[in-house]
């Protein structure tokens, strides 16, 4: 199942919006931020170039999610100890709560998936899973940028 998890984060995904049993705990944070706390609790910290890359997403997008969440006392930032210029995040004690919580959470659903296939069908369904999101990820850096005419609104507090 840890496959599973980094299949998730490595390919950019929300891991929260997959389950319907979630929707609770995206009342409180936005899908990106559970994304950003649930890649610090497996990580420790992470630099934000760090964070960007995991999550698939511009360096800029991540910075604002970073900001939203120290505002909000999940994450703190601070400088690191190697080098003055390179700036870590990590979880507040709150933030490891609530990460904590999405984690439970997650983990009641893999486990119904664990107990709907057999050991050899969760290892069938990891090992395509993780074949496509491959496959996916190649086809997406080979066509290079996206041409969508669809314009989406992304609130920043």
């Amino acid at each position: 199942m840890q496959q599973l998890f980094e299949l998730i984060f490595k390919n950019g995904l929300r891991p929260l919006s997959m389950f319907p049993d979630t929707t609770y705990l995206e009342l409180q944070l936005t899908s990106s931020d559970f994304s950003t706390l649930l890649l610090l609790k497996f990580h420790g910290q992470l630099t934000m170039s760090q964070m960007a890359d995991h999550l698939g997403a511009p360096l800029s997008t991540v910075t604002s999610i970073a900001k939203r969440l120290v505002r909000k006392g999940y994450i703190y930032r601070e400088k690191s100890q190697q080098d003055q210029r390179i700036i870590v995040n990590r979880l507040t004690e709150d933030g490891e709560l609530i990460a904590e919580e999405a984690l439970g959470t997650m983990n009641v659903m893999f486990g119904r998936i664990e107990n709907a296939l057999t050991a050899e069908e969760l290892q069938q369904f990891i090992h395509l899973s993780l074949k496509v999101a491959k496959a996916l990820q190649q086809n997406a850096e080979s066509a290079g940028p996206s041409k969508s005419t669809q314009t989406r609104t992304i609130e920043i507090d």
